[in-house]
């Protein structure tokens, strides 16, 4: 393929890579829905346009990511002693002796999947199941102050979003991905005080502030244009360029004055934007650089990834011991203080997997999937440690992931939960990646829906037709126990420890003949008595059929101390935002149920600062009291 297929595929292949369809916009569900069959309230025709066109969108964009992972169902174990050997046969990860060892590792893969290519005219994806979000197990981020901040995967590690705040101001990344606005918020009393406007080039993918430093990062995608002599070309015009590349961007900024925020530096790396973290001063920023095309033996930037316009070393890149792609998951860790320069980097090639970041080490997973029941996840450990990394070990496990919060860090041992054909399991495993302890063939027929670990305790929930939750026992490393298990209808798919001995979860109810899901559902589990779980209240959103917990996991605004949850809910009619608090005796109690005026394919957050609930979804923030629901103002961007 070209340059220009080339970056249509990595925009395809990203924006569906973490993303599994839901249930609502499958192709039945959806035939349901164009046929009237399962609303009392007729869809807008609009609105109908809109799901079926997301629906195409997602259902497209999985089959040609499907195809873009150059040899996902065909060959996808080979190697070159004849297709015996896995990458998950290893245990140790080796770096690069020089370039010219990078090349022939490329251009030998490059040749064996040009003849998988010729060869092969059909791929069978049927028994195939797709994974859920990223990037996705402890508590909510702390909070400083009586102001929310971003719901994170661990907590100690801080995460970008579309919208911080600092509890004084919001800082909103516009629908156009260009420009992020920082808003005077003051009750219903909003004010736009300041803005960052990128060039057309940029998509802004997430922010990060850090209010005792005073800084803003931006991250963000840019279309780099170069010309033969591989300068880059940022003001030409179309006809003076070569080629072009996906670029990773940081760009901190200095807000001590809100109305005049001021470019501190930028960092730059090939690839489009996978993930990032930040952890004591430091971003830790991640990137899928693919080569494609033709690459030249004399010309590293030709399959060597760039930061700052500079190759990588040789040394800083990690080579499986077998041909593994062509694919690089660029890692690099920038001090805010210095924010055009790197502190380490790293590169790993792969065919394309997640990263889970605990508070001590970065684990790089991907699935090689052989057929439904003998996939195997390999996954390999960086430590890092103000800003520097180090490649450490790679282990693996059956089966597959359902998203991060199935796997996590603690006390030195990595604990994960993976669904292994029609099967379900628990590995433990120490700090050199080898299996310590097991359980397996864990309830049959069903798969991991969501899960979440504390402490030496983990829960999980499976579903089929009743929504097992299933409590572990991890104290001992070597022999873990399944504690508990509590069937109930519906499942949840997202799971958030709320205050002492309880557990949150946000789902769906389920008909308990056809297991079919129906409305959104709330549960609160009593996990005092780990052996004994229950769940203590439900609370059923009648006529919402979905929400955005169960694959973006900022959406929920989940706040014991301040007992708050908020997430917005799918209609009929639209699009709702809705908050509710907890009581021990009357359980959940719905406090605001409004629908939501903006529209972004970015998602929906909802934010408090002291006794205001900030709504914001793409250029409409919409202010409500939160003593008594009233809506106090709103503001477009």
């Amino acid at each position: 393929m070209d340059k220009n297929e080339k970056n249509v595929m990595d925009r395809i292949r990203k924006a569906t890579d973490d993303v599994e369809v839901p249930d609502r916009l499958k192709p039945e569900r959806m035939q349901e829905v164009l046929e009237g069959k399962k609303p009392k309230k007729r869809l807008q025709i609009y609105r109908i346009g809109l799901l079926a066109a997301a629906c195409l969108a997602v259902v497209s964009g999985i089959l040609l990511w499907m195809s873009s992972k150059e040899d996902l169902a065909v060959g996808i174990n080979r190697s070159q002693n004849g297709g015996k050997e896995k990458i998950s046969d290893n245990k140790q990860i080796a770096s690069a002796e020089n370039y010219e060892q990078i090349y022939d590792y490329i251009k030998e893969y490059q040749d064996r999947m040009e003849i998988q290519e010729r060869s092969s005219t059909t791929y069978d994806i049927g028994s195939m199941e797709m994974e859920s979000s990223e990037d996705s197990a402890a508590t909510s981020g702390s909070y400083s102050g009586d102001y929310s901040q971003t719901n994170v995967r661990q907590e100690g590690v801080d995460e970008g979003d579309i919208v911080k705040t600092d509890g004084r101001y919001l800082y909103v990344v516009e629908d156009n991905g260009q420009t992020v606005d920082i808003v005077k918020a003051d009750g219903g009393n909003l004010e736009k005080s300041g803005s960052i406007e990128l060039g057309k080039d940029y998509d802004i993918r997430e922010i990060y502030l850090n209010t005792e430093k005073q800084k803003l990062v931006i991250v963000c995608e840019r279309v780099v244009l170069y010309n033969d002599s591989f300068e880059a070309q940022t003001d030409s015009v179309e006809d003076d360029y070569v080629w072009e590349e996906q670029k990773t961007v940081a760009i901190t900024y200095d807000i001590q004055d809100v109305s005049h925020p001021s470019e501190e530096g930028r960092v730059s790396q090939s690839g489009s934007y996978s993930s990032s973290r930040m952890a004591g001063g430091y971003l830790y920023l991640f990137s899928e650089y693919y080569v494609g095309g033709e690459i030249d033996k004399v010309e590293p930037r030709t399959y060597i990834p760039l930061i700052n316009e500079k190759t990588i070393e040789e040394s800083s890149i990690c080579l499986p011991q077998i041909a593994q792609g062509c694919m690089y998951e660029v890692i690099t860790s920038i001090n805010i203080e210095n924010p055009d320069q790197v502190e380490d980097n790293k590169a790993i090639f792969s065919k394309g997997g997640q990263v889970y970041v605990s508070n001590h080490n970065i684990y790089f997973y991907e699935t090689e999937w052989s057929d439904f029941d003998s996939s195997v996840t390999t996954i390999r450990k960086i430590s890092y440690q103000n800003g520097q990394l180090e490649a450490k070990k790679q282990g693996s496990f059956k089966g597959y992931l359902n998203d991060s919060f199935s796997i996590d860090e603690y006390d030195g041992y990595l604990r994960v939960v993976t669904t292994f054909g029609d099967t379900n399991a628990v590995y433990v495993l120490d700090e050199n990646l080898k299996v310590t302890g097991s359980i397996e063939d864990l309830a049959e027929d069903e798969r991991i829906y969501s899960a979440r670990f504390f402490g030496d305790t983990g829960y999980f929930v499976t579903f089929r037709e009743t929504d097992p939750l299933f409590s572990v026992d991890l104290s001992d490393p070597e022999n873990p126990k399944i504690l508990g298990e509590l069937k109930i209808p519906g499942f949840s798919e997202y799971l958030h420890f709320y205050g002492e001995d309880r557990l949150l979860g946000i789902g769906m109810s389920a008909d308990e003949e056809t297991g079919s899901a129906e409305n959104v559902k709330l549960s609160m589990f009593d996990i005092s008595d780990n052996t004994d779980v229950k769940e203590v209240a439900m609370y059923e959103l009648e006529d919402v059929f979905g929400t955005d917990v169960s694959y973006d996991y900022k959406s929920v605004l989940a706040d014991p101390e301040k007992n708050l949850i908020g997430f917005a809910g799918y209609t009929w009619s639209g699009e709702n935002y809705y908050l509710f608090t907890y009581d021990e005796k009357d359980g959940f109690i719905c406090k605001l149920e409004e629908e939501i005026n903006g529209n972004t394919s970015r998602g929906t957050r909802g934010i408090y600062i002291q006794d205001t609930l900030y709504v914001i979804q793409g250029n409409v923030i919409e202010a409500y009291r939160l003593s008594d629901s009233e809506k106090v103002g709103d503001f477009i961007l």
